[in-house]
């Protein structure tokens, strides 16, 4: 893709890539996030996109302040807003309304950042102004000049901008111009977005990964959507089911969903986490936000439905994800991938599990190795003769930890990552790293939020390496959080990764 904006705009990473080597790339990312498990199938080939440019239907972007006012990406460094007119992966007609917004905008210093958003289905606009305080000065009448401008603008809603300016997008936006959705379709589906709803950015291609779900769901009779949003899997697949429950949080979306549902459709607002109940369904769809889904409720889904269908935008919390299920007995049955996001190394991923074995313990040279999701460490089962561990801040390069003699052998995004030879407890010694201000990552309650968001890291960084002479390669999610974290590759295998 020839882009003018290129290469400063950081926008679309593999934009000077040929298509066809941007799909083996998004292939070798999900088979990367896979690979460290050992039992999970191997990546796809990539589905790919007709529309590889002007395929999004939504764009958010943060406006300068005074005097550039551009309207873009940050910079590579985050310091500076972009000024790109004229994005190619924007769909052409919204590209045309963001010049509109622009000209309107050249005269106001008080908009932090628009959300504009086309109708796939009826080429209607809608607009969310982020402004401090979430205060148009002079209101609707304010818009007058725009709206004669965008005869396609029916509904236009104002969100309080974030003070502190780390995030793009507003919080509680208000419709203050015309109708407080807008309408879409998905093949023949319905659906209504409000305000800074999540909706797929090509309803074109979503048509496509809406039929792999409808494929992998089938026939059921019974069907949960769990992190449903406005409802794209439950309406989709109302017709023909005797039941079906949507969860979402979100109460816009929810509502939204709703107002659409058929008699058979159930919609509940609410986390996902708290609504499931002690029913039962054929099949459950859960589509998480790139961070995955919550470890209890994934071992409550194992109980609760006969199958699963995955659907993911981050293949490295997807993989971790399918590796708990695995400990709860719900076994990987097909993988397929799609790109959504062509120029980019984005990926989206359907995965159905189906009940069967429970993989708590397997095999490992010398010995037994054990899943962590079940309350213990991952590594070799039996009484630990040395083991790893991430713990925060700098350690010593060496030393003694309760009587047990420890060796840092890298720094990870300024975290020690610490080896073990143990000559007492495992948790003995990792209580003394936390007496002396250097708890394990994951397992102090201050950050662990960080390395949940940061790197997927969903329980403490501990692993038994050796018990005798049985050894256990790391577990596949510190893999993958040590990744995430930014540990090069000399690092992962020091760590002792699968090669």
């Amino acid at each position: 893709m020839d882009c003018e904006h290129r290469p400063a705009c950081p926008g679309c990473p593999l934009a000077e890539t040929p298509y066809a080597d941007q799909l083996l790339a998004k292939q070798a990312r999900l088979a990367r996030a896979l690979a460290p498990y050992g039992h999970l199938p191997e990546a796809p080939a990539v589905v790919g996109s007709e529309w590889q440019e002007g395929y999004r239907h939504r764009l958010k972007l943060p406006v300068a302040s005074a005097p550039s006012r551009a309207i873009g990406l940050y910079d590579r460094e985050g310091g500076r807003v972009l000024d790109t007119p004229n994005c190619l992966v924007l769909h052409p007609e919204l590209r045309a309304a963001l010049g509109a917004v622009r000209a309107w905008l050249a005269d106001r210093t008080d908009v932090a950042s628009v959300d504009l958003r086309r109708s796939h289905a009826t080429g209607q606009l809608q607009l969310v102004l982020a402004l401090p305080g979430g205060e148009l000065p002079g209101g609707r009448e304010a818009l007058a000049g725009l709206v004669a401008a965008l005869p396609e603008l029916t509904s236009v809603a104002i969100s309080r901008a974030d003070p502190s300016g780390k995030r793009v997008m507003g919080t509680r936006p208000r419709v203050i111009h015309g109708r407080p959705w807008l309408d879409e379709r998905v093949g023949n589906t319905r659906y209504r977005i409000h305000p800074g709803a999540f909706f797929q950015a090509d309803p074109r291609q979503a048509e496509r990964l809406h039929a792999m779900v409808r494929a992998a769901v089938g026939e059921a009779a019974t069907v949960l959507d769990l992190y449903a949003g406005v409802g794209a899997y439950a309406l989709a697949l109302a017709e023909g089911r005797e039941r079906v429950v949507a969860i979402e949080e979100v109460p816009d979306a929810a509502r939204a969903a709703a107002d659409m549902a058929p008699p058979n459709v159930e919609v509940r607002t609410g986390r996902a986490e708290k609504h499931l109940g002690e029913e039962s369904f054929e099949v459950a769809i859960l589509n998480p936000a790139r961070r995955g889904a919550d470890p209890g409720l994934l071992a409550r889904l194992a109980t609760a439905a006969e199958r699963l269908v995955y659907v993911s935008c981050g293949p490295e919390t997807l993989a971790r994800d399918l590796d708990l299920l695995s400990a709860h007995g719900m076994r990987v049955r097909g993988i397929e991938a799609i790109d959504l996001f062509p120029q980019t190394g984005e990926v989206e991923t359907v995965v159905t599990l189906e009940r069967g074995r429970a993989r708590t313990e397997w095999s490992v040279p010398g010995g037994r190795a054990r899943t962590p999701w079940l309350g213990e460490a991952s590594g070799v089962v039996g009484h630990p003769d040395r083991a790893l561990a991430l713990v925060l801040g700098e350690t010593p390069v060496s030393g003694l930890a309760a009587g047990s003699r420890f060796k840092r052998i890298g720094m990870v995004a300024g975290h020690s990552l610490v080896r073990v030879e143990l000559a007492g407890p495992l948790a003995a010694a990792l209580a003394l790293f936390s007496r002396n201000g250097s708890p394990v990552a994951g397992a102090d309650p201050a950050t662990a939020r960080f390395f949940a968001e940061r790197a997927g890291l969903q329980r403490p960084f501990v692993h038994v390496e050796r018990v005798g002479a049985a050894t256990a390669p790391l577990h596949g999610d510190l893999v993958n959080a040590l990744r995430a974290l930014g540990a090069d590759d000399k690092t992962v295998a020091r760590a002792g990764a699968l090669p």
